[in-house]
């Protein structure tokens, strides 16, 4: 019973929060952090800290340069998470190569 409730309640916050700040910003901010943080972290645990601090630090950071930048809050928010993930992404892929490099020269 407790899980449906939470289901629920979780449900009806998403749907409010989509009217209020928009839906590209709300399927960021539930999206992004989570596939940042899945790229990092090893644990479930890890995983949800991580993603919670960086949604929160997202939007900070993104509401502080909107404020000096005089454009749409929505939009730096969604454009700082897509950078933290390529960046994300460039850094696991240098490290693989960087492994494979490792292992290939090992076995000459």
């Amino acid at each position: 019973m407790d899980s449906i409730l939470f289901i629920v309640i979780v449900a009806m916050v998403i749907s409010a929060s989509m009217r209020v700040v928009g839906i590209l910003l709300v399927s960021a901010l539930i999206t992004l952090p989570i596939a940042i943080s899945m790229r990092i972290t090893k644990s479930f645990k890890q995983l949800i800290l991580l993603s919670v601090f960086l949604g929160e630090l997202s939007v900070i950071l993104g509401l502080v340069l909107a404020f000096y930048m005089d454009i749409s809050p929505g939009g730096v928010i969604v454009v700082l998470l897509v950078i933290l993930l390529m960046i994300t992404m460039a850094y696991q892929k240098m490290r693989m190569k960087f492994k494979k490099g490792a292992n290939i020269n090992e076995y000459k």
